[in-house]
């Protein structure tokens, strides 16, 4: 499983169209994942995470999550299974792991085989196995590079799509934010965003400002706020609160 598949394990679905991509503004470039030190940014979305979690009500577990047919609970699962792959990046028993079926089949059976753990027990298992993985990446440091199912890939790259990751599936089952803090998280996601599309090869060809995207597509200009580029990067429309929006992602995503 590539590093760069994090994405595609959210259900991501990218633009398939080729596009010219258009040299990044000058907000747009000060965001440089090949340079700048992501462990800040996932650990904040780590912490984030964990309060919301170890608040929520017993119910609260098996309410419904923004990913189709799954609950919070299962969002949580789903993170374990994600952690299991970077633990074995880190112990060298990445052949050791049940990929058959592709990524869909491993994101599958990472929830199946957790729905009957309790909640508190999905809760502790993702928690250990991401501090030990926290852990390992520490000692490493952000300029060192580590194995992954593709070779040898950056430290520094890997954090960024976990933290992207990890920020996705918060808005998935709707972890609060003051607002000051969500702005500075969609600006970070929209750079990076930016970045890793042309990653997996499949550039987007938008310019950021700061506050908002301009995105160019089948030769027109498209003015999108954060929120809805993001939702647009993540084929998760339905994150959107603004129905306006939410029907012109959907469009955009068909």
């Amino acid at each position: 499983m590539p590093p760069s598949q994090l994405w595609r394990r959210s259900r991501v679905r990218e633009t398939r169209r080729r596009q010219r991509q258009s040299p990044p503004t000058a907000s747009a470039s000060q965001l440089d994942p090949r340079s700048a030190n992501p462990f800040p940014v996932y650990d904040r979305e780590i912490s984030r995470l964990r309060a919301h979690l170890r608040a929520l009500k017993s119910a609260q577990w098996s309410a419904r999550s923004h990913c189709r047919g799954w609950s919070v609970k299962d969002i949580v699962a789903h993170l374990s299974t994600d952690e299991v792959y970077n633990q074995a990046c880190l112990d060298g028993t990445l052949r050791q792991l049940p990929f058959g079926g592709g990524l869909n089949g491993w994101n599958g059976r990472g929830v199946r085989i957790r729905r009957g753990m309790s909640p508190l027990e999905t809760l502790q298992e993702w928690e250990a196995r991401q501090e030990r993985v926290r852990r390992a990446w520490g000692a490493i440091g952000v300029n060192g590079r580590i194995p992954t199912s593709v070779g040898p890939y950056p430290l520094r790259l890997q954090v960024w799509h976990l933290a992207q990751e990890y920020a996705i599936h918060a808005d998935d089952i709707e972890v609060p934010m003051p607002a000051r803090h969500r702005k500075a998280q969609l600006r970070w996601r929209a750079a990076f965003g930016v970045f890793a599309a042309e990653e997996y090869g499949e550039p987007v060809d938008a310019q950021l400002d700061g506050n908002g995207v301009r995105l160019h597509r089948d030769g027109r200009n498209i003015d999108l706020d954060l929120e809805s580029f993001i939702a647009y990067l993540t084929n998760r429309p339905q994150q959107l609160k603004d129905a306006r929006q939410r029907a012109l992602v959907r469009r955009l995503v068909a």
